[in-house]
């Protein structure tokens, strides 16, 4: 399972993120051979797919181009001439911050519909999770651009989102999550830019407003910089495969750095995508953080027996404490408070856990500061064998030093002694700089 965050602070588009993830795998030039084939077999033809190493301010990213054949559009399966009346998308050519910035004119009359889009996606012989992604990040566009134009979803036509080279952005960037293996996307907050941009509807503000409705919810903001700094593919991405977040608690594996086309002054115009693995509970249960999510419901019929199996269930789904508390209910029914506490990227799941695992039909959900020791052990040697000790401290002052109970309890079983002399054994066994 790898877990991804994409910082897009400085701006997101669909090249951008492709690039990301092919300057994370390690191989760029072979996965990007793979991609072109994959391509192919989706039905786009008259184009080369060329990647680039540039710098962008102080960062060398990876620069991802689509190139098209003798310098003009490249043939689209079905095309439809008819239908250019709604949907616009301006990843390409239209001066913002991250186009390809080919050099050339796409042919804004060959627009295509989310039917034939979709139809093309569903026909291909993709593996099924990506199909499913890229029908997604284009119905997730779709719908933005028939909210904007007041139509039905079906009558949406797009320009130049239906260009051959924003269709590889597009199912490109599905095609390699899934290719690398993420399982979960998490994104940070988006930069919103700002003045006009052209398209093949005239000239529109920034954000242009298919983005701003695909970015409802989204943590957004204002920082001065002028120009579209997130494109309508790279929000379509990011509101159909992403979530909202900070980076999650997870090991570093691989980072990849996406440039965008141009290399302004003053900030490095890359998205970074940082792949991880997710940490084991006990791990996670040890990483200190100032703010987690408490997760809570009240349940009056489930049996005691069924608690340690529920407890159990919220640990393995991430939460770094659960327990179990009695309470009077209404009515005057006795009852158990179930409680856990996780990082806030861990909600979801700890969430589903309690519901799937426990008879409550809802939950209440609430962040908390929290406070914690810097944490980290200690094994000691004691007659019994060995021991982990947990020690706590604030400011290097050591405040609390704990033996593991599991570790204790089985030595204890084995010797056949009370387990509170195992433990008085691994405190004595404490060096006196390791002692509270």
């Amino acid at each position: 399972m790898t877990l991804a965050w994409l910082d897009a602070r400085a701006g997101l588009a669909g090249d951008m993120l492709c690039a990301a993830l092919l300057d994370a795998s390690g191989d760029a030039e072979a996965l990007a051979t793979e991609l072109q084939g994959v391509m192919v077999d989706l039905g786009l033809s008259g184009f080369t797919l060329r990647l680039s190493r540039v710098r962008r301010g102080v960062i060398s990213g990876l620069h991802f181009d689509v190139v098209l054949a003798n310098d003009g559009p490249a043939p689209m399966p079905e095309a439809d001439p008819r239908h250019h009346d709604h949907g616009h998308d301006h990843d390409h050519g239209h001066g913002h911050e991250h186009g390809h910035d080919h050099g050339h004119d796409h042919d804004h009359d060959s627009s295509r519909d989310w039917a034939q889009i979709r139809g093309m996606i569903l026909r291909s012989s993709l593996p099924q999770a990506v199909k499913d992604a890229a029908v997604a990040a284009f119905g997730a566009l779709a719908e933005a651009e028939a909210r904007v134009h007041g139509v039905p979803i079906e009558r949406v036509s797009f320009h130049e989102v239906g260009a051959v080279d924003s269709i590889i952005d597009m199912v490109g960037a599905c095609y390699l999550l899934w290719r690398l293996g993420v399982a979960s996307l998490t994104v940070s907050p988006l930069p919103l830019g700002g003045g006009t941009v052209q398209t093949a509807h005239g000239v529109l503000t920034v954000p242009v407003p298919a983005t701003i409705e695909l970015l409802r919810g989204f943590p957004v903001f204002q920082d001065g910089r002028r120009g579209e700094l997130v494109t309508p593919t790279g929000a379509a991405l990011a509101r159909a495969l992403g979530k909202p977040g900070p980076m999650p608690s997870m090991r570093p594996t691989a980072t990849g750095y996406g440039a965008g086309t141009r290399n302004p002054e003053g900030w490095n115009n890359v998205t970074r995508l940082i792949l991880g693995e997710p940490l084991g509970v006990d791990e996670a249960a040890d990483v200190p953080a100032d703010e987690v999510e408490v997760i809570s419901a009240q349940v009056d019929d489930m049996p005691g027996e069924a608690l340690p199996a529920l407890i159990s269930a919220l640990l393995a789904a991430g939460a770094a404490d659960a327990f179990a508390a009695p309470v009077v209910m209404k009515k005057g029914r006795l009852g158990q408070l179930i409680t856990a506490i996780c990082a806030p990227e861990r909600a979801g799941a700890v969430g589903d856990a309690l519901l799937r695992h426990s008879t409550s039909f809802g939950l209440r959900r609430h962040r908390a500061q929290r406070e914690v020791l810097d944490r980290r052990h200690v094994t000691v040697q004691t007659p019994f064998g060995a021991v982990r000790v947990k020690l706590g401290a604030r400011a290097g002052e050591l405040y609390q030093a704990k033996p593991e109970h599991e570790d204790c309890a089985r030595l204890a079983l084995a010797a056949g002694v009370p387990l509170a002399r195992v433990v008085e054994a691994a405190l004595g066994a404490l060096p006196p700089e390791e002692r509270p």
